[in-house]
């Protein structure tokens, strides 16, 4: 199997699963009260759209920024892929795919539905963090592994 088709098939796999847990939850938050599920005691899933960037961003500017963000994420998901075929390092190749399939299902979100769902809520007393979804743990974790080889393992691309 080629590593193109090896890394794409991890990648739509992790857009899909990203996918399937918004529209889950989209439907199933609407028949809660508040539009809430609390899990834990800190932790809540709510409905929440975020038609800016990170932590809702320039949301005002929303019918002229959904394009510009579209076409930029676009262009950096086709910077990344390249990057990753290129890669020689397994962590780095994983870091590339968890940040590549992540950005694919928030751009699959600004497409499908017009701004992206974010639904996992931490929060504990007055100490609360920006809603988030499946696809920006992903961006995080791959982010985390990257510079995680980058500065300790020294890792080259």
């Amino acid at each position: 199997m080629s590593k193109i088709v090896r890394y794409s098939s991890i990648i739509i796999l992790l857009a899909i699963v990203d996918q399937l847990s918004k529209t889950c939850l989209i439907w199933y938050l609407k028949t809660q009260p508040n539009f809430i599920l609390e899990i834990l005691p800190f932790l809540d899933f709510v409905y929440a759209w975020n038609y800016g960037i990170s932590f809702g961003l320039f949301r005002e500017y929303y019918q002229y920024s959904n394009y510009v963000l579209l076409a930029l994420n676009l262009c950096i998901v086709a910077y990344l892929f390249n990057l990753l075929i290129k890669s020689e390092s397994p962590l780095v190749s994983w870091s590339l795919r968890l940040i590549v399939g992540g950005a694919l299902g928030n751009i699959l979100d600004r497409i499908i539905r017009g701004a992206v769902f974010d639904f996992i809520y931490f929060n504990y007393q007055q100490i609360d963090f920006p809603a988030f979804n499946l696809a920006d743990s992903f961006i995080s974790l791959g982010a985390a592994l990257f510079l995680y080889g980058f500065f300790f393992k020294k890792t080259r691309l």
